[in-house]
């Protein structure tokens, strides 16, 4: 009899867990900015990360929740250039003998993971039309992401534009907000209201100017803005992230170092992992001057970083970057 009841429900739990899915003319004057820092009250910003929460279904697998066309015109709304819809997890395999980690539907991790990219061979242009053949060369994909023509959206920007586009498709408009001056926060929220920013003597306040209105062309004035007035520095006071910790949306940040000198970031796109708990890196980055977001080639044979704890983050075009590096934003 105890045979008959352990063969039953060896039955019944075999049925019943069935197998989880597989994962598989505007001049820029943000990194010419004082260095000096200030003891400002932060706006409504503490020393924790903000976490978003994603109201959203289970886990997928990278392969079989592509979003269609339709969706993903939903997703990213700005206009794209390529006629079709493919994306960076359609271009870029994953790695062999890993996976992609699991993402959750409508996160942001999902939604770096689908970001259209433009067809294979596509070259790297500036704001003003002009090839950019260095970055041509450093670029494994080229990401369907209009620039505009200002040098404006240059890395950091790039970044945040990213960021906020996630949000603003979410419908998660409250939480778009980036770090302005010191510990000062610019929401887009106080910018559709009509306020403007101020500094004076180290102080920032917010100053009514204009009329309130809550449209997408405002909400890209509000980037523009942002592209404008901020930079690399600004974002220094950003959460650090460990190794271990690090996931899709994360950047390497170096700040500039005086006004004469450039900084950078870079995006982590997605990360993939084997059985063993390695892990490989996709990396993304706009850059100086303005240009169009590439994904960044790790050689002439993948996009995929091999990268560990104590690895330094060696991209093309710029020193390395450290762990110690690695950000996140507050929202």
């Amino acid at each position: 009899m105890k045979l008959y009841i352990l063969l039953f429900l060896a039955f019944f739990l075999s049925c019943s867990n069935p197998q989880n899915a597989k994962a598989p003319g505007e001049t820029k004057i943000s990194e010419h900015q004082s260095q000096t820092e200030n003891k400002l009250t932060p706006d409504n910003t503490s020393s924790r990360i903000i976490t978003v929460v994603e109201k959203s279904g289970s886990t997928v697998s990278s392969v079989s929740n592509q979003p269609d066309s339709q969706t993903a015109k939903k997703m990213y709304p700005w206009k794209r250039s390529a006629s079709g819809y493919v994306s960076v997890n359609s271009r870029i395999p994953d790695p062999a003998g890993f996976k992609r980690i699991k993402a959750m539907k409508n996160s942001y991790a999902y939604w770096l993971r689908y970001l259209p990219v433009r067809k294979a061979g596509t070259k790297v242009y500036d704001y003003s039309g002009d090839e950019l053949s260095d970055s041509t060369a450093a670029a494994w994909a080229v990401i369907d992401l209009d620039i505009g023509n200002r040098d404006l959206q240059q890395c950091m920007d790039t970044i945040i534009r990213l960021r906020a586009e996630y949000l603003w498709q979410r419908n998660l408009k409250g939480s778009i907000s980036f770090p302005y001056h010191g510990s000062t926060y610019f929401k887009w929220t106080q910018w559709a209201a009509g306020l403007r920013p101020s500094l004076n003597r180290g102080k920032v306040t917010m100053i009514p100017k204009a009329k309130e209105l809550h449209s997408r062309q405002n909400f890209r004035k509000y980037l523009t803005f942002m592209f404008a007035m901020t930079g690399t520095v600004s974002n220094t006071r950003e959460p650090s992230v460990k190794y271990s910790d690090a996931k899709p949306g994360d950047f390497f940040l170096h700040p500039a170092p005086s006004a004469r000198v450039l900084g950078h970031a870079v995006i982590i796109l997605d990360i993939a992992q084997n059985t063993a708990g390695e892990k490989r890196f996709l990396l993304g980055q706009g850059f100086t001057p303005a240009q169009d977001m590439h994904v960044l080639k790790y050689n002439s044979k993948t996009a995929w970083y091999p990268l560990k704890s104590s690895d330094d983050i060696k991209t093309p075009l710029w020193k390395p970057f450290s762990w110690a590096d690695l950000k996140r934003f507050r929202y």
